[in-house]
């Protein structure tokens, strides 16, 4: 299974549960998961999910290799780089070790959460500077947060997590090129641990791509499944 069928649906949103799957559907898109069905059934899924979500982007993410590869027969594409096709779930439930000299502090006021959307975009390559007002409001009402890590004064790295009943997912974050190798990542990690514990569900969850996952691991985390991911355009 993947974060969609256990997390809270963001605001906005609607989900849609069957005994075979889960449909999140938002405004501009939507996300196919929770798939329990043989990939024969695909075609007939597909059909009835473009019945409800006629004109939206459809993304689909699934840990079974049989179904993403019949999907792809169904026109389903991987996604763009810097997204890959797959990604490893990992699962985090005993205490990262700390990163000294990395201070982190919580997002709360409205020009850090800038910030913090400045380094994501300047990671992955985005720019949502004209989305930022909208982005903003649905991340607050979402359980969770996001967090700033800061080396001498400047922000260099940037993480957010969704909680959910048994811990939190690790939902994005990235580090400034030119900042990397100080151990801003690992503080993050550990900031959103200790954000767990103190909701009462320690345990951290993340799909990790190629560049993130040694690192996750030497942090203790240990690899749960494989994730496939694919998009069908409208």
């Amino acid at each position: 299974m993947t974060p969609a069928a256990y997390l809270p649906p963001a605001a906005g949103t609607r989900r849609i549960e069957t005994a075979r799957w889960i449909l999140t559907a938002g405004s501009r898109d939507a996300v196919l998961t929770g798939l329990r069905f043989a990939p024969t059934e695909a075609p007939a899924v597909l059909a009835d999910v473009r019945l409800r979500v006629p004109d939206t982007p459809l993304a689909l993410t699934t840990d079974r290799a049989d179904l993403a590869d019949r999907f792809r027969k169904l026109g389903f594409r991987d996604p763009a780089p810097p997204i890959g096709p797959t990604c490893t779930a990992l699962l985090g439930d005993h205490a990262p070790p700390a990163a000294p000299g990395i201070e982190v502090r919580r997002i709360e006021a409205y020009e850090d959460f800038l910030v913090g959307l400045e380094i994501e975009d300047a990671v992955f390559g985005y720019s949502r500077r004209d989305e930022a007002d909208a982005i903003f409001r649905r991340r607050r009402t979402r359980p969770g947060g996001e967090w700033l890590a800061f080396s001498d004064g400047r922000a260099i790295a940037y993480g957010s997590a969704v909680a959910g009943p048994a811990g939190l997912y690790l939902s994005g974050g990235g580090t400034l090129p030119d900042a990397r190798g100080r151990g801003a990542y690992r503080a993050l990690v550990r900031a959103r641990w200790d954000h767990a514990v103190a909701l009462g569900t320690p345990a951290l969850v993340v799909h990790a791509q190629a560049a993130s996952l040694p690192i996750l691991e030497a942090l203790g985390f240990r690899r749960v499944a494989t994730i496939h991911e694919l998009e069908l355009a409208a």
